[in-house]
């Protein structure tokens, strides 16, 4: 075909015909979204504002979980290097009594007061 001058009405004719076929809604959207035209109505808004309560009330549960986690967290690692100190504390004062309940440093710290330790076995008493 030859390169020819369109007139007006062939022009009203073919835009007729093409607004003619029915297109699918998915090519619409995808036309839609491609073009950025978005039509929205104040209706629609109203009718979403529930939902979008819903989902910022979800999103501050999170938040709020988040949150509470990390707390719980740091309270665990505090806890857990409390322990550590305190079981090195209970170590510390057990060998200590250990080292002070021996029998000669028990008998070096009562010959203070003048009692002597024992050189004879203890007589058991019998009836």
């Amino acid at each position: 075909m030859a390169n020819r001058i369109i007139e007006e009405e062939e022009i009203k004719d073919l835009t007729n015909g093409d607004k003619l076929k029915e297109e699918s809604s998915l090519t619409s959207t995808v036309k839609k979204i491609a073009d950025f035209d978005f039509h929205l109505k104040r209706e629609w808004l109203i009718k979403q504002i529930p939902f979008a309560l819903f989902v910022i009330a979800l999103l501050l549960i999170h938040i709020y979980n988040v949150h509470s986690t990390e707390r719980i967290i740091r309270q665990t690692d505090n806890l857990n290097k409390e322990i550590k100190e305190l079981r090195s504390e209970y170590i510390t004062i057990l060998s200590n009594l250990m080292s002070e309940s021996k029998q000669s440093t028990v008998a070096e710290k009562l010959d203070t007061f003048g009692i002597k330790e024992l050189t004879t076995p203890p007589i058991k008493i019998t009836y």
